[in-house]
Protein backbone atom coordinates (compact mmCIF):
# COMPACT_ATOMS: atom_id res chain seq x y z
CA UNK A 1 0.00 0.00 0.00
CA UNK A 2 1.59 3.55 -1.15
CA UNK A 3 0.94 6.73 0.73
CA UNK A 4 -0.66 7.50 -2.69
CA UNK A 5 -3.39 5.53 -2.05
CA UNK A 6 -4.65 6.70 1.16
CA UNK A 7 -4.03 10.74 1.13
CA UNK A 8 -6.69 11.08 3.39
CA UNK A 9 -6.33 8.37 6.25
CA UNK A 10 -8.61 10.78 8.92
CA UNK A 11 -10.40 13.89 9.76
CA UNK A 12 -13.13 14.77 11.76
CA UNK A 13 -15.43 17.89 12.47
CA UNK A 14 -16.40 21.16 9.58
CA UNK A 15 -12.63 21.46 8.38
CA UNK A 16 -12.73 18.50 6.28
CA UNK A 17 -10.25 18.49 3.37
CA UNK A 18 -12.06 19.78 0.34
CA UNK A 19 -11.64 16.13 -1.55
CA UNK A 20 -13.39 14.75 1.47
CA UNK A 21 -16.44 17.17 1.44
CA UNK A 22 -17.00 17.01 -1.74
CA UNK A 23 -17.17 13.27 -1.82
CA UNK A 24 -18.30 12.80 1.20
CA UNK A 25 -22.22 12.66 -0.22
CA UNK A 26 -21.43 10.01 -2.73
CA UNK A 27 -19.59 7.90 0.01
CA UNK A 28 -22.38 7.54 2.28
CA UNK A 29 -24.41 6.84 -0.95
CA UNK A 30 -22.47 4.09 -1.77
CA UNK A 31 -23.05 2.11 1.41
CA UNK A 32 -26.40 3.54 2.58
CA UNK A 33 -28.16 2.39 -0.76
CA UNK A 34 -26.46 -0.65 -0.90
CA UNK A 35 -28.31 -1.43 2.88
CA UNK A 36 -31.70 -0.93 0.42
CA UNK A 37 -29.66 -3.45 -2.44
CA UNK A 38 -28.99 -0.53 -4.69
CA UNK A 39 -25.93 -0.30 -6.47
CA UNK A 40 -24.51 3.14 -5.85
CA UNK A 41 -21.25 2.42 -6.19
CA UNK A 42 -21.34 2.56 -10.34
CA UNK A 43 -21.80 6.06 -10.25
CA UNK A 44 -18.40 7.02 -8.76
CA UNK A 45 -16.80 4.47 -9.89
CA UNK A 46 -17.49 5.66 -13.66
CA UNK A 47 -17.12 9.67 -13.10
CA UNK A 48 -13.58 8.59 -11.11
CA UNK A 49 -13.68 12.42 -10.43
CA UNK A 50 -13.05 12.35 -6.51
CA UNK A 51 -10.43 9.91 -4.76
CA UNK A 52 -12.54 9.71 -1.82
CA UNK A 53 -15.94 8.76 -3.44
CA UNK A 54 -13.78 6.55 -5.59
CA UNK A 55 -12.22 4.56 -1.94
CA UNK A 56 -15.49 3.74 -0.33
CA UNK A 57 -16.95 2.58 -3.72
CA UNK A 58 -14.78 0.59 -4.44
CA UNK A 59 -14.89 -0.50 -0.74
CA UNK A 60 -18.66 -0.81 -1.75
CA UNK A 61 -18.39 -3.12 -4.80
CA UNK A 62 -16.18 -5.65 -2.85
CA UNK A 63 -18.82 -5.98 -0.63
CA UNK A 64 -21.55 -6.67 -3.15
CA UNK A 65 -19.11 -9.11 -4.94
CA UNK A 66 -18.85 -11.30 -1.64
CA UNK A 67 -22.33 -11.15 -1.14
CA UNK A 68 -22.86 -12.47 -4.71
CA UNK A 69 -20.21 -15.21 -4.12
CA UNK A 70 -22.24 -16.12 -0.41
CA UNK A 71 -25.38 -16.50 -2.61
CA UNK A 72 -24.09 -18.75 -5.08
CA UNK A 73 -21.86 -20.78 -2.98
CA UNK A 74 -24.71 -20.89 -0.36
CA UNK A 75 -27.70 -21.84 -2.90
CA UNK A 76 -25.01 -25.12 -3.93
CA UNK A 77 -24.53 -26.22 -0.50
CA UNK A 78 -28.36 -25.69 -0.19
CA UNK A 79 -28.48 -28.22 -2.75
CA UNK A 80 -25.90 -30.66 -0.93
CA UNK A 81 -25.64 -30.25 2.13
CA UNK A 82 -28.20 -27.83 3.18
CA UNK A 83 -25.90 -25.66 5.19
CA UNK A 84 -26.49 -23.17 2.42
CA UNK A 85 -29.09 -21.46 4.68
CA UNK A 86 -26.94 -21.11 7.70
CA UNK A 87 -23.87 -19.97 5.23
CA UNK A 88 -26.10 -17.31 3.57
CA UNK A 89 -27.55 -15.60 6.85
CA UNK A 90 -24.07 -15.58 8.48
CA UNK A 91 -22.56 -13.93 5.95
CA UNK A 92 -25.21 -11.64 4.87
CA UNK A 93 -25.00 -10.64 8.74
CA UNK A 94 -21.19 -10.08 8.26
CA UNK A 95 -22.22 -7.95 5.17
CA UNK A 96 -24.32 -5.85 6.24
CA UNK A 97 -22.21 -5.15 10.03
CA UNK A 98 -18.99 -4.42 7.26
CA UNK A 99 -21.33 -2.13 5.49
CA UNK A 100 -22.68 -0.24 8.24
CA UNK A 101 -18.79 0.48 9.78
CA UNK A 102 -18.25 1.90 6.02
CA UNK A 103 -21.12 3.96 6.43
CA UNK A 104 -19.59 4.77 9.95
CA UNK A 105 -15.93 5.64 8.10
CA UNK A 106 -17.49 7.56 5.08
CA UNK A 107 -19.68 9.93 7.72
CA UNK A 108 -16.80 10.79 9.89
CA UNK A 109 -14.25 11.36 6.47
CA UNK A 110 -12.14 8.42 7.29
CA UNK A 111 -10.57 6.93 4.66
CA UNK A 112 -10.08 3.66 6.19
CA UNK A 113 -10.43 -0.09 4.96
CA UNK A 114 -12.93 -2.41 6.30
CA UNK A 115 -12.26 -4.71 8.60
CA UNK A 116 -11.39 -8.31 7.23
CA UNK A 117 -11.75 -7.87 3.66
CA UNK A 118 -11.02 -4.15 3.17
CA UNK A 119 -7.54 -4.73 1.84
CA UNK A 120 -8.87 -6.91 -0.72
CA UNK A 121 -10.74 -3.89 -2.17
CA UNK A 122 -7.30 -2.36 -1.96
CA UNK A 123 -5.07 -5.06 -3.87
CA UNK A 124 -8.10 -6.26 -6.48
CA UNK A 125 -9.42 -2.75 -8.02
CA UNK A 126 -5.69 -1.17 -7.48
CA UNK A 127 -5.78 -0.25 -11.23
CA UNK A 128 -9.32 2.03 -10.80
CA UNK A 129 -8.01 5.25 -10.23
CA UNK A 130 -8.82 8.96 -10.22
CA UNK A 131 -9.41 10.28 -13.95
Amino acid sequence: MQESDHPIEQSEGPGLPPEVAQGQTSAILCYALSLTLLPFFFLPLILRNNSFSLYHAKQSLLLWILGIVSLYVGFLLMVFFCLGLVMIAGTSALLVVLNVVGLIHAIKGEQKPLPIVGAWAETWFKGIRRA
